[in-house]
Formats: C-alpha cells, sequence, structure tokens
C-alpha cells in the first residue's frame, strides 16, 4: 500500500469509528419503577436518618399541594407516602400504605407485620 491509499484507509477507518461511537446508546438508568422489599428493609433499617436522597433513585408521582408529598409503589401493591415541608430538611413523615389505606410507620416491626419478613 502506498503511503496515500494508507492515509486514506486509516482516516476512513477513524471516521467509521467516530460515527459508531456516537450511534451507541448511551442510555442512563432511569429510576426504578416501584421500591423491592429488601430495599425497603434496608431503608427502613436507617430510621430516622432516612432523607429525601435516600428515595432519588426510585419513580414516584408528586400528590402534594403546600406540602411535598411524595407517592411511591411498592414490590407487592402497596405503597410509600413521604411527606415534608421541605426537601432541604428531612421528611417528617414517611409510612407504607396498605390495600386497605391503613397507614404503617415505615419500621422494621411494622415490615415484618405486613411482608411476613423474618
Amino acid at each position: 500500500m502506498t503511503l496515500s491509499k494508507c492515509f486514506k484507509f486509516s482516516m476512513t477507518l477513524l471516521f467509521f469509528l467516530i460515527i459508531c461511537s456516537a450511534c451507541q446508546s448511551n442510555r442512563e438508568e432511569g429510576p426504578s419503577e416501584y421500591i423491592s422489599l429488601d430495599e425497603l428493609k434496608s431503608l427502613s433499617e436507617k430510621g430516622v436518618s432516612l432523607n429525601w436522597d435516600d428515595f432519588n433513585k426510585y419513580s414516584f408521582e408528586d400528590i402534594g399541594s403546600g406540602l411535598y408529598i411524595r407517592k411511591y409503589k411498592i414490590e407487592g401493591g402497596h405503597q410509600l407516602l413521604i411527606r415534608g415541608k421541605s426537601l432541604e430538611n428531612p421528611p417528617e413523615q414517611i409510612f407504607i400504605v396498605d390495600e386497605n389505606g391503613k397507614e404503617l410507620d415505615l419500621t422494621q416491626d411494622n415490615l415484618s407485620e405486613l411482608y411476613d419478613l423474618k
């Protein structure tokens, strides 16, 4: 191969690689659709040190009006609600709502009762 052909081939290959790398899917992982029981148990272990950032990786529905109220889906059909006046301060209340509308604080005891976790 002559130097000119080698140069053209190198440039074509470089151009091809640039195009291919630009076309790659760099899709970032989006928020989880629901909170698994294992994740919920881990969250409950943090107790009063839980903050809004602990829930960033989960998708939620904002149902607050005047307050921040976020509703998260939990594995098994229940919901987790988090309430607070400000996102800069820890949530004022974190609780599970069962299918009957009963509210239970997010504690390890309530999780065990609700899901028969041992």
